[in-house]
C-alpha cells in the first residue's frame, strides 16, 4: 500500500487541519494505537466505552505520520491531522477507495449462517486458478472488513470478502465499501433475529448486499431457502443452488466417506461427481454456491476440481479429530444458530461411528424474546434426530432440555455451567463415543475440549 495524503483527504471527504513533519506516501492503515507499523495513517474509533482519540498523542512512536480526527483541535502537531465527521465511516470510504485500485473480480459473501465456511470454499475454490485474498477469521464487520480490503496487494488476482451484520444498514455499508462483482447470500434464517424482528426483516438486511453489487454483476442464492426462493427479478444476473433439481446448480446422491463427503453436482455447463473433506450436507450447498460464482468467473472444470481438493476446515468450525482416548470429537463450537444446530446434529447422526453419539449443545445468543421458542425446538429435533444422548449446558440451553424431554428419543441431561457438566463428562464419556461440541461463542465451549483430552 502507498496511498497519497491528499488522495486520502478526497476520499473521506476531509479537511486538512494539520500538515504533517514526514511527507511520505501512506503504507498502512491501522485503528490499533498499540501497533508498531512504517508510515501509518491511524483511525481514532469512538464507542460506547472508548475513543480513541484519547490515544492519538502517542502513535507518532509508533511510525504513524497522520491521523484522522472528529474533533477540531490538533492533538499531535507532528501527525499530519485530516478532520472528518465520523471516523468509521471515513474507514469504510477508504476501504472503498483502496478496493478501486485493483481491478481484480471481488467476491462477497452473507447469510444467517454458513458465511464463513462458505467464504472458505469459495476462496478455496477460486484458488485453483489465482492468488485469492480472503477475509480473516471474524474481520466481517464495519472495521475488520475495510482493514480486509487494506489487505489486498497486487499479488491478489481475486478477493472474497465476508459480510457480518447484527441490524439494518450494515450490509448497505460493508457492500458499497467492497464493490463485490459478486454477491452470495447463504440463507435467511433466525440469527439476529432479536435486533431484526422477524426473518422478512433479516431477508430485508441480507438483500442490501444488492446497494454494492455492480453493474451486471451476478447474484447467486440458497434457491432451497424458503424466504431467497421469493427473490424475484433484480437488475442483475441470478443463480440459484440447493438440492431441488429446479436450481440452476443442484447436487444429488450425498454421502458420507469418512471425513469427506461425496455427491453428483449438475450445474448449467456440465455434471461431476465430487469428493470434499468436510462433514455434512449443508458443506454441498456451500460447495455449489462455490462452483457458481467460480464458473461465472470462468473457471475451467480442472481449475475448479483443483480447488475443491485444496479444501480444509475452518477451525472450530465441524472440525473433526480423534483423541488419544479414541474419543472423536466433532468441534463445531464457533457459533450457533437454530438452523447451524440442526445441520450440525444431521452430521453427527450421519457419521460412522462404532460407539455412541453424543451432542453437546450450548446458549444461541442474539435470540431475544424468540429464545425460549427457538432452544425448544433445537432439543426437539436433538431428541428425535437417532443419536443417543444430548447434554444441554448453559442458562438457555435449559430451554434445549424442555424441548428434548417433549418428545420421545434420546436421553437428555442439563447442567446450568460447562464446570459442572465437565465433572459429569469425565466419568460419562467412553473409548469410541463420537461427541458433537455446538454453542455460541460466547459459550466457549472450545474450552472443553483439552477436558475430553484427558478423559480416561
Amino acid at each position: 500500500m502507498k496511498l497519497d495524503i491528499q488522495d486520502i483527504i478526497s476520499a473521506v471527504g476531509g479537511k486538512c487541519i494539520q500538515e504533517g513533519l514526514i511527507k511520505q506516501p501512506i503504507e498502512v492503515i491501522t485503528t490499533d494505537s498499540r501497533s508498531q507499523v512504517t508510515n501509518g495513517l491511524f483511525v481514532p474509533l469512538k464507542g460506547d466505552r472508548f475513543d480513541g482519540h484519547e490515544f492519538i498523542k502517542s502513535v507518532y512512536e509508533k511510525g504513524v505520520i497522520a491521523t484522522l480526527t472528529m474533533e477540531d483541535k490538533v492533538i499531535d502537531p507532528r501527525l499530519w491531522t485530516i478532520k472528518v465527521e465520523d471516523t468509521r465511516q471515513a474507514l469504510l470510504d477508504l476501504g472503498h477507495y483502496y478496493r478501486n485500485q485493483f481491478t481484480v473480480p471481488v467476491v462477497g459473501i452473507t447469510g444467517s449462517v454458513g458465511k464463513t465456511s462458505t467464504k472458505e470454499m469459495v476462496a478455496a475454490v477460486l484458488s485453483g486458478k489465482w492468488h485469492v485474498h480472503k477475509t480473516d477469521g471474524n474481520f466481517n464487520n464495519e472495521i475488520g472488513l475495510p482493514l480486509t480490503l487494506f489487505k489486498m496487494d497486487a499479488s491478489h488476482e481475486a478477493a472474497v470478502i465476508e459480510m457480518g451484520m447484527n441490524h439494518f444498514d450494515e450490509i448497505h455499508r460493508l457492500s458499497l465499501a467492497a464493490a463485490p462483482e459478486v454477491a452470495v447470500i447463504t440463507n435467511v434464517g433466525t440469527s439476529h433475529i432479536e435486533n431484526l424482528g422477524s426473518r422478512e426483516g433479516i431477508l430485508k438486511a441480507k438483500l442490501e448486499i444488492l446497494d454494492g453489487l455492480m453493474p451486471g454483476g451476478l447474484l447467486v442464492l440458497n434457491g432451497d431457502n424458503d424466504l431467497l426462493s421469493t427473490v424475484g427479478e433484480l437488475p442483475f444476473n441470478k443463480v440459484t443452488y440447493g438440492l431441488n433439481t429446479s436450481n440452476d446448480y443442484y447436487a444429488e446422491a450425498i454421502a458420507n466417506e469418512g471425513e469427506y463427503t461425496t455427491a453428483i453436482v449438475t450445474t448449467p455447463q456440465y455434471k461431476c461427481n465430487i469428493r470434499i473433506k468436510a462433514l455434512g450436507e449443508h458443506m454441498v450447498y456451500n460447495t455449489l454456491a462455490a462452483i457458481a460464482v467460480a464458473q461465472y468467473l470462468g473457471l475451467s472444470k480442472a481449475e475448479i476440481q483443483k480447488g475443491l481438493e485444496s479444501y480444509a476446515p475452518a477451525k472450530m468450525r465441524m472440525h473433526l479429530e480423534t483423541y488419544d482416548n479414541q474419543i472423536t470429537v466433532i468441534d463445531d463450537t464457533y457459533n450457533a444458530s437454530p438452523d447451524s444446530m440442526e445441520a450440525a446434529l444431521k452430521v453427527l447422526r450421519d457419521y460412522d461411528t462404532k460407539g455412541r453419539k453424543i451432542a453437546v449443545l450450548g446458549d444461541m445468543f442474539e435470540m431475544g424474546e424468540f429464545a425460549p421458542e427457538l432452544h425448544k425446538k433445537v432439543g426437539a429435533f436433538a431428541a428425535e434426530i437417532g443419536i443417543d444422548r444430548v447434554y444441554a449446558v448453559g442458562t438457555l440451553a435449559e430451554y434445549i432440555f424442555k424441548g428434548a424431554k417433549e418428545q420421545e428419543g434420546a436421553p437428555t441431561f442439563y447442567y446450568p455451567t460447562k464446570e459442572a457438566f465437565i465433572e459429569v463428562m469425565q466419568r460419562e464419556l467412553q473409548a469410541e463415543d463420537t461427541v458433537l461440541f455446538k454453542a455460541s461463542r460466547g459459550m466457549h465451549f472450545e474450552e472443553m475440549l483439552e477436558a475430553v483430552r484427558k478423559v480416561k
